[in-house]
């Protein structure tokens, strides 16, 4: 068997059976007795005529007196190899590419008049291949169906989609992530340069290496002894998110064929449990001989349903890792053929990740972390089926996080890397947190666990029972009977019962009025979806800046730490003040605009401090008076002092 004949056989499988290109290929590589060289070509064909195959039939189906549908698949593809031959592949001549082509659907072919055809087409299209004009609908430029080309131009725009559906048709690279628990990038480096494998470092991913002329990787020594495992950046990238750290319990739910197991137990340094699950019983197989080729003890593998809860995995574990199945739109590079796929089965897909993750985050411990990932772009599948579980489950929390590189999301807690901004394949993933506790707002009646009107005493008793029942150490701080750091619940009494309550923001905690986190949602998003229900008053002439917001009708108060605001800072004066300690501004920025305390207060304590309800923007608007002359820096600086308190702390976050 040729290298073509088995291009083409991979072609007509893939078409007809529906088969998948690396799989069958992988296959037929096995079987055709392929030299290496020959094998590559047979690769290259395939791969290349999937990924120019709608381009290549518009080019067939202006030269062909016969539509390409009404052909044989044999023929067909005959064909688009000929003619991805003659227009891609520089090295091979136009006469080898038609007679190759013409000779396989002669041998193809039931029709004896299938070879003339082939060759009449293909001879047209050597005459004119420096002519053509490429179509001006960028969809069949790149060979993408119009249904995928149109949710990428929604996503992106039509000028920045062409370069995503072209990197979908380039060369994908070879990352080979290092071991580092049994060598150095260095060692690694140089042990493939000794058998002759071209080796560079990743441009922005610590201990990755980008590989080629490699050969079969199989046989590198490096390879045999576990020095290196091949991972795609991205992949790593999402693994680095989710922070693996020595002595934990983490949990891969859909691991095949185990990458990011490998990658948290390379970064747990082999000290912990990694659990690495899979619903195929095969795959097991692969996840254990790589485990066992790297070295890393810690990790055991079996087959679970993702889907099926496991009681003994309940609160089980540190880290959860669900890599969930999907429609795979960002591995096209690696898999060209899923471009052609049926769409219709895709539109199920958010219902199984969804059943996923409601199965798998009952497996992560109270402050440990689940971390969702796809390798697909569609945001049904990526940020719609993040939005719909944090919706459901109130006791996560998306979680920012730093990673190498220039991402966008990262301070949101949700990353999509795409293959022609960052080089990877196109991948999301997701950090959640689980919080220790969720404390629901009940205005005017209590918060948590404790009920605005009930007796010191029994206040004492519920935080007794709470620390008791839930394990968690809960610091009160008495406003009149001293302090103590850190804070959690404040509590004030007035006559011997409570009436405010107080609760500070915490990485481990998250505050909900009706659905709304009152310490994890942006300030101004948050004001005007309370000021819908009654009016609001604050500390400040200008809304937009306040510290401190009363809403008098729910007896509730929000407290923001600062007011590094946008407008504030476009004023050049307030620039000068801040501008000696940038690492503030970098802090008040991330953090500054979410609120730092939440209250909860009886009408007897506003009755103390009255406070009527105000209308948006501000309860009592007071008119500059115009100065007699412009006021120098200095001023302008004393006077933003004044009015806003915003002198910069000696800090990040101090208050925090």
């Amino acid at each position: 068997m040729t290298a073509r004949e088995a291009a083409l056989r991979a072609l007509v499988a893939c078409e007809q059976q529906g088969a998948w290109s690396d799989g069958f290929l992988k296959k037929i590589l096995r079987t055709a007795g392929l030299d290496s060289r020959d094998a590559a070509l047979t690769t290259r064909l395939c791969f290349g005529v999937l990924q120019n195959r709608l381009l290549l039939d518009y080019y067939l189906g202006k030269l062909s007196t016969v539509k390409l549908e009404k052909m044989e698949p044999a023929v067909r593809n005959a064909l688009r190899l000929g003619a991805y031959q003659v227009l891609f592949l520089d090295r091979v001549p136009d006469h080898a590419a038609v007679s190759e082509a013409v000779d396989l659907a002669r041998k193809g072919s039931k029709n004896p008049r299938s070879a003339g055809l082939v060759n009449g087409v293909l001879r047209s299209l050597v005459r004119q291949k420096d002519s053509l004009e490429p179509p001006e609908d960028p969809a069949v430029r790149y060979s993408h169906p119009q249904w995928l080309a149109d949710l990428f131009t929604r996503r992106l725009g039509r000028e920045e989609v062409a370069a995503l559906m072209a990197a979908d048709n380039g060369e994908p690279p070879t990352c080979a992530q290092v071991n580092t628990t049994k060598a150095t990038v260095e060692e690694v480096t140089d042990s493939l340069r000794a058998e002759g494998v071209e080796v560079q470092p990743h441009p922005w991913l610590p201990n990755c290496l980008l590989l080629s002329h490699t050969g079969s990787l199989e046989e590198l020594a490096a390879f045999r002894e576990g020095l290196f495992y091949i991972q795609d950046a991205a992949a790593k990238l999402a693994v680095l998110a989710a922070d693996p750290r020595e002595g934990m319990d983490v949990l891969d739910a859909c691991a095949a064929p185990g990458g990011k197991s490998f990658a948290a137990a390379i970064a747990m340094w082999g000290k912990g449990k990694v659990v690495s699950c899979d619903i195929h019983p095969h795959k097991m197989d692969l996840i254990r001989a790589g485990a066992k080729r790297l070295g890393l003890d810690c990790i055991t593998a079996e087959v679970l349903d993702g889907r099926e809860c496991k009681e003994e995995f309940l609160d089980g574990f540190d880290l959860v890792l669900a890599d969930v199945p999907c429609s795979g739109l960002g591995i096209i590079r690696k898999k060209p053929d899923i471009r052609y796929k049926d769409p219709k089965p895709l539109e199920g897909l958010p219902r199984v990740q969804k059943a996923i993750l409601d199965n798998v985050c009952r497996y992560v411990r109270p402050g440990g972390v689940l971390l969702y990932a796809t390798c697909t772009l569609l945001e049904r599948e990526n940020e719609d089926v993040v939005r719909a579980f944090l919706d459901k489950h109130k006791d996560f929390t998306l979680e920012r996080f730093q990673v190498p590189g220039d991402f966008e999301g990262a301070r949101e807690g949700m990353v999509t890397c795409w293959p022609h901004r960052h080089g990877t394949d196109g991948f999301f993933f997701a950090k959640l947190r689980r919080m220790r506790g969720v404390y629901e707002v009940r205005p005017n009646e209590g918060m948590g666990p404790f009920t605005l009107g009930m007796a010191q005493a029994e206040a004492e008793d519920v935080l007794n029972k709470l620390n008791e029942e839930e394990h968690q150490a809960v610091e009160v701080w008495h406003r009149f009977g001293g302090y103590g750091s850190p804070q959690t619940f404040q509590l004030e009494y007035e006559d011997g019962k409570l009436s405010r309550i107080g609760l500070d923001r915490c990485e481990d905690l998250k505050v909900l009025y009706r659905g709304l986190d009152l310490t994890g949602t942006h300030a101004e998003d948050l004001i005007l979806a309370l000021a819908k229900e009654t009016g609001y008053v604050c500390d400040c002439e200008d809304h937009e800046l306040a510290c401190t917001y009363e809403f008098p009708a729910l007896g509730l108060e929000l407290w923001r730490e600062s007011a590094y605001h946008p407008k504030l800072l476009a004023v050049p004066e307030f620039q000068e003040l801040i501008q000696a300690l940038p690492e503030n501004l970098e802090y008040e920025q991330d953090h500054g605009w979410c609120f730092a305390q939440v209250w909860v207060q009886t009408g007897s304590f506003r009755a103390q401090c009255p406070l009527e309800p105000g209308t948006a923007p501000y309860a009592h608007p007071v008119k500059p008076t115009p100065p007699e002359r412009e006021p120098t820096a200095e001023e302008m600086i004393a006077f933003l002092h004044r009015k806003y308190g915003l002198i910069p702390p000696e800090r990040p976050g101090r208050g925090e």
